[in-house]
């Protein structure tokens, strides 16, 4: 975390950089207007760990007032820098066939057009991460179910529940669950934020979704960047069952749930061998229904389906175009074989800046229709 902690500093502080230079050249700022300026881009860029230092002094509402105005800004700037290059690339094009672009004017002008539109796809962003869409789809096999062979499993997915996902934005997201009315919730990671102080009665908001069948849930990355321990108290305090290296048989499905790779990295948690052969082993027993946070598909797993989450799709457009080259089954569904296939969701909440663009949040109703159980 120390380590990713100043790689994001030196990234988001080159971002805000470059943002101070290209002010600093059009509107020719004086000597005090610049370090005002460069001393609130400093707190900016200190904003998440001036989060966390005042969350853990019990200074909740300075805290998310500091997460609303740092993340929002956060969003802006990436979206600038992105704009800002693209407008002016789009200029020096247009040098070849048009002197006067790359004038003093012309300048000025794509500047403010790249803070015009950087700020409108924050505003647009931030009402449409609260718009929590519902994906559904049908999934058709030929083992057994109960239920008249017909078993609705919704899945959420990257909820972040921390400073700024609470309250009125869960109760959203419980609302599309509730209505959907599952017969399994399932919950694939990062359900908490990194912030773990006072959420207990975002748990009993939870708590409120009734199922068939049961909710279970496996761990995210975000889960041991809060604390592990209390990661789990809370979803257990939500309703569900966690499966860690676990299977469960209900309905006709065999559940399994698999632990994040963050919990293996920082040694934690080691491989369950006997994981391994659990799959074949059950394969003949109904439907297999893997859990795992990150979307790796393992060849050597057995199972029907694969639920993630993890990548927002990038939460902000470009970003969905670089986690495409870590993650080459971004979001979305996917045929990986005969009986075999993986959706990758774009989860439900927002993490950092509480924006989303060309990546609206969902939660997924998945129609398992199989054969009836006599």
């Amino acid at each position: 975390m120390i380590i990713f902690l100043l790689i994001f500093i030196v990234l988001y502080g080159g971002l805000n950089f470059y943002a101070f230079s290209r002010t600093r050249n059009v509107l020719h700022l004086s000597g005090k207007v610049q370090i005002m300026v460069i001393v609130l881009l400093v707190l900016m860029v200190l904003a998440p760990v001036i989060i966390r230092l005042a969350e853990s002094c019990h200074l909740e509402t300075l805290a998310r007032s500091i997460a609303y105005v740092g993340y929002l800004w956060m969003a802006f700037v990436f979206l600038f820098f992105f704009l800002d290059i693209a407008f002016n690339l789009l200029r020096y094009i247009c040098k070849f066939f048009f002197k006067s672009a790359g004038s003093a004017p012309v300048r000025n002008i794509v500047f403010g057009l790249s803070i015009f539109v950087s700020f409108i796809f924050v505003v647009y962003g931030f009402f449409d991460a609260q718009r929590v869409r519902v994906n559904k789809m049908e999934i058709q096999t030929e083992q057994s179910l109960l239920n008249n062979g017909k078993i609705r499993i919704v899945q959420i997915s990257d909820v972040h529940i921390g400073l700024i996902v609470r309250d009125k934005r869960l109760q959203k997201i419980i609302d599309c669950v509730k209505s959907a009315n599952p017969d399994i919730l399932v919950s694939t990671g990062d359900l908490l934020d990194g912030e773990l102080d006072n959420v207990m009665p975002q748990a009993r908001q939870l708590a409120q979704i009734r199922t068939r069948y049961g909710k279970y849930a496996v761990a995210g990355n975000h889960e041991y960047y809060a604390g592990i321990e209390h990661s789990l108290e809370f979803t257990k305090n939500a309703g569900f069952e966690i499966l860690r290296d676990e299977t469960r048989q209900v309905a006709g499905i065999n559940i399994i749930g698999m632990d994040d790779v963050t919990g293996r990295k920082l040694g934690i948690i080691r491989d369950n061998p006997r994981l391994a052969h659990l799959s074949p082993a059950i394969q003949s027993n109904g439907f297999i229904l893997l859990l795992k946070h990150q979307p790796f598909v393992n060849n050597n797993e057995n199972f029907n389906l694969q639920l993630s989450g993890h990548t927002h799709c990038g939460q902000i457009f470009p970003f969905t175009l670089i986690t495409r080259l870590y993650f080459s089954k971004n979001c979305g569904y996917y045929q990986l074989g005969k009986n075999k296939s993986l959706y990758v969701t774009r989860g439900a909440g927002t993490w950092g800046p509480p924006v989303r663009i060309l990546a609206q949040p969902e939660i997924t109703i998945i129609d398992l229709i199989g054969k009836k159980i006599d």
